[in-house]
């Protein structure tokens, strides 16, 4: 193990390449945007024992990744078989954490003091949950320097309709003094339809000033992104649609990815991700990226970008073994080089990634991450391990 994580840190200062990976320790799961910008934090969470889990970060130090802080989450309830679910995410910065409990519809923040993780809030969002699906997605969003949050309520604010009941809102809330207040709640926008699974998805640019709310679709009709930005006054406008070049993508905004500055973002949907760059007050589609490996399944699994938009990480967790390996779902990563190319997106040849080794049911890229300069990505399977470039 110490070998690979001396590895890694000389990884670090070589070219542009995929060249390793290295195992993270004791089962670690990584948080949504588990890398901070400068590569040199992760945020995951750990078994718990009596608790339900712990957060706990890592820190690049003297070429190993070692514990940096952590902190106990709740007690495993008494007779539950499993702990609620949470959903967590870290800021750019890597100073701040924010946890998410869908089904009390709770939201926790944490912040690196001192080498401690302490808490530095609790927000009860505002409005009546209804029932408990769908299941939790990309939920929140931290500004670069964690004092502003976005929160994704799909499950809040129903309202009787047909097909099914319409469903979810979002909520900015800003840091003031020691506590947290909310600063602008985004409605469902007209012309929205029951089927659009509002606040299931959201990101929010590293300055804060551009936010996306949305969700994958239901009832053959595809998901939809909608896109703010903070005005002079210090209101927000909404600008428009991120839509799906496919009408019937169910698939599409179930997971995404913005870049830093908010003008570049990359989409998850069936089979395939969808990249769109700003022009004015608007985000039309410039390139689809797709796999055409037979053996790659779930395309799109997962997504995340550099904080420069010049790497995209897609992950395709139930991807079929090698064909020398035994068993299915082992998973697979591309990665892919983008370059502004007029007013598009030049995207480059599939790379790919390779786990440390290969693990049937793995689902080897459920979820990844990346630095701001694309120089390392986090990917997560049964195990949790980090590649330097």
């Amino acid at each position: 193990m110490h070998r690979l994580l001396a590895l890694l840190a000389l990884l670090l200062a070589t070219p542009p390449a995929v060249a390793g990976a290295a195992e993270l320790p004791g089962g670690l799961v990584l948080l949504r945007d588990a890398l901070s910008d400068d590569g040199r934090t992760v945020a995951t969470l750990a078994p718990g024992g009596e608790r339900c889990w712990a957060v706990r970060l890592l820190a690049l130090r003297d070429g190993r990744w070692t514990t940096l802080a952590e902190w106990a989450g709740p007690r495993r309830p008494a007779g539950a078989e499993r702990c609620p679910p949470v959903v967590g995410t870290l800021s750019g910065n890597g100073r701040s954490v924010a946890l998410a409990s869908p089904w009390e519809s709770t939201v926790t923040l944490l912040d690196l003091r001192g080498g401690r993780l302490v808490e530095a809030g609790r927000i009860e969002l505002p409005g009546r949950k209804g029932k408990d699906f769908p299941a939790p997605g990309a939920l929140l969003a931290l500004q670069r320097d964690g004092g502003a949050l976005l929160v994704g309520a799909p499950h809040h604010d129903c309202v009787l309709a047909l097909p099914e009941d319409a469903c979810g809102v979002a909520h900015l809330f800003v840091r003031q003094g020691s506590g947290w207040v909310e600063q602008v709640r985004f409605p469902r926008p007209e012309g929205s339809s029951p089927t659009d699974r509002f606040g299931q998805t959201v990101a929010l640019s590293g300055d804060g000033r551009v936010a996306l709310v949305g969700g994958p679709g239901s009832w053959g009709r595809a998901g939809r992104l909608w896109a703010y930005e903070r005005a002079a006054d210090g209101g927000w406008d909404l600008l428009g649609e991120l839509a799906s070049p496919d009408p019937t993508d169910l698939e599409f905004a179930h997971d995404l990815a913005l870049g830093d500055d908010g003008r570049v973002v990359a989409v998850a949907a069936d089979q395939k991700v969808v990249l769109f760059r700003r022009r004015g007050d608007a985000w039309p589609a410039v390139a689809t990226v797709t796999s055409d490996d037979p053996v790659i399944g779930t395309f799109g699994g997962a997504v995340a970008l550099s904080g420069a938009a010049t790497l995209l990480v897609v992950g395709a967790p139930r991807s079929a073994c090698p064909a020398d390996q035994a068993g299915s779902r082992c998973g697979a990563v591309r990665l892919f080089e983008l370059r502004l190319q007029g007013e598009g997106l030049a995207v480059g040849e599939p790379q790919a990634l390779e786990p440390v080794a290969w693990l049937p049911l793995a689902d080897f890229g459920w979820r990844v991450a990346a630095d701001a300069a694309g120089r390392l990505v986090a990917v997560q399977g049964r195990i949790a391990q980090l590649y330097a470039r």
